[in-house]
């Protein structure tokens, strides 16, 4: 064989194992089995009470978890490219207040301490505030919130009275558009309200009309969340367990999913994060796309604490905090080239890395085998050559 030829498959093989190594760093850097991007750790005593992305950055509303005379203030920070771009400074204790964004308002409800005496306290003052996405007020209002959703340019809010609970309906700029006096949970797409009550589900239009009642699919309806093309995704919770159901815009189930006890969820064009002892994602379908009580693990025999868990616009990221956990944002890792881990990528490997490595082995066997024969060829000429030399100087002898 040409000795420019065996060359140049010995340079293309070297080229191959670096364009492979090269590849599979710029892979653990985006597999979360493999790597994390960016950690904030946190005192036993903080809580991460929301979290959510809004366009390229992650929101979180910190809160200060313990009893003290004199608690520490909560945070709402703004992380970007693993930084934190602003950290603004909230009421001293918050954790019951709610949180929600979208891409044109950051809405939270606050509250503090207030102390008579020694041993007596009570959560005041409570506010309703919203934020611009660059972290500037634009206005609170003294409202006890408890359950929130912001979508568009509504913000929906529900919190207590002295003979029971209200809703409030508010545009971004603050004003009252109109309210319920009553309401457990709500939630909002822009478009439509929902409102959970005593087991049922009410959708009303954003001018207040009452649009139909959903009646629960089992057991007592938890939190809600609306899609933008009206589905809606809702948890019931039974003596059984919890159940995760999906309603398309007319209100019919569509699929429901059972789970020992759902901690929290998260929605997203294409998927449905779900966790409870595991994290689960499932695609609209119903389809479980991922199902594994090891993904980063706390304790193996109990399963893994997240949190509270949000997912990027782009879903390329998902993002999880809790007092057990602070904050952590993983990104989402694709084997298989589908658009996210599923059944079909049982271990870390980068489909395209897998074709990069074979594509290497090959051609490390074809050089292998051509350098192989080369030299063979190489000593036999040489034992040729020995021999003539050999036998000549015998001849002269």
């Amino acid at each position: 064989m040409n000795k420019k030829i065996r060359v140049l498959l010995n340079i293309l093989f070297v080229f191959l194992i670096f364009w492979t190594l090269n590849y599979w760093e710029e892979t653990s850097k985006r597999d979360p089995l493999l790597d994390g991007i960016y950690r904030l750790n946190f005192g036993l005593e903080w809580d991460v009470a929301g979290i959510g992305f809004q366009n390229d950055t992650l929101v979180v509303k910190v809160t200060y978890d313990g009893l003290s005379r004199n608690p520490k203030n909560g945070s709402l920070l703004f992380i970007r490219d693993g930084k934190i771009v602003r950290n603004i400074s909230l009421l001293p204790y918050d954790d019951f207040g709610s949180f929600d964004l979208s891409k044109d308002v950051i809405a939270l409800g606050t509250s503090s301490i207030k102390w008579f005496s020694e041993s007596t306290f009570t959560f005041s003052p409570f506010y309703l505030i919203a934020y611009s996405p660059t972290g500037s007020e634009i206005w609170r209002k003294e409202f006890n919130v408890t359950s929130l959703s912001t979508a568009g340019d509504l913000i929906v809010a529900r919190g207590y009275v002295m003979n029971g609970s209200v809703v409030k309906v508010f545009d971004v700029r603050g004003n009252e558009l109109w309210g319920l006096a009553f309401g457990e949970n709500v939630a909002t797409n822009g478009k439509t309200i929902a409102v959970t009550e005593k087991g049922k589900i009410y959708l009303f239009s954003r001018e207040g009309n009452l649009i139909k009642t959903i009646e629960p699919w089992k057991g007592t309806v938890g939190s809600v969340e609306l899609v933008g093309d009206g589905r809606i995704v809702a948890t019931f919770y039974s003596k059984e367990g919890s159940y995760l159901g999906v309603y398309n815009e007319n209100g019919s189930l569509l699929w429901a999913k059972t789970f020992s006890r759902i901690r929290d969820f998260a929605i997203s064009q294409d998927y449905i994060l779900v966790y409870d002892s595991a994290l689960h994602i499932l695609d609209w379908s119903g389809r479980v796309l991922w199902d594994n009580t090891q993904y980063y693990p706390l304790y193996p025999d109990v399963g893994i604490a997240l949190g509270r868990i949000a997912i990027s616009e782009d879903e390329k990221f998902i993002a999880y905090g809790g007092s057990e956990v602070s904050l952590v944002i993983n990104p989402l890792f694709d084997h298989d080239g589908d658009g996210i881990i599923d059944e079909e990528d049982p271990i870390p490997f980068n489909n395209g890395l897998f074709y990069r490595t074979l594509l290497t082995v090959a051609m490390g066997a074809v050089t292998t085998w051509v350098n192989r024969r080369e030299l063979q060829k190489s000593r036999k000429e040489a034992r040729k050559k020995y021999e003539e030399i050999k036998n000549a100087l015998n001849s002269k002898l």
